[in-house]
């Protein structure tokens, strides 16, 4: 599955958060307990969904159509004794453009295309932590025989 690909490289590729990688199913967990994560720095890697580039198109037997598929970086820092979380904001800076070098322009194998950022955002700065959400896209390929 790409958000595993995403996963593997963001932890080969960025030393701060090797082992600190985590899946949709590990957030939910967290949001259904209310709680934040336990280190100092998280990132959950989470399938966004899929847009198509094209209406596609059926001839010969067969159906084409190019699609963007979407994948969600949230990044959490815990800021404990900042309440806003401004101490925080340097550390978040350097993360983005940590990911942003590892991600963008990289394909896992196999792929017809390559990640390329679709936006970036800083979700809350609240509460001892600040999230800020990176959202790559890749372009991707259904080939259906009739």
């Amino acid at each position: 599955m790409l958000t595993d690909d995403l996963i593997t490289r963001i932890e080969a590729a960025v030393p701060a958060l090797d082992g600190r990688a985590k899946e949709a199913a590990d957030l939910a967990e967290l949001v259904r307990r209310k709680a934040l994560p336990q280190a100092a720095v998280t990132v959950f890697v989470l399938p966004l969904g899929l847009r198509p580039r094209s209406e596609g198109d059926a001839a010969a037997g067969a159906f084409t159509q190019m699609l963007d598929e979407t994948v969600g970086v949230l990044l959490v820092v815990r800021a404990a004794g900042d309440a806003s979380g401004s101490r925080a904001l340097p550390r978040i800076g350097e993360l983005v453009d940590a990911l942003i070098a590892a991600i963008a322009g990289w394909g896992p194998d196999g792929a017809i295309g390559v990640f390329r950022v679709a936006r970036g955002q800083l979700l809350s700065a609240e509460a001892g932590a600040v999230m800020y959400q990176l959202d790559f896209s890749i372009q991707r390929q259904v080939r259906n025989l009739a």
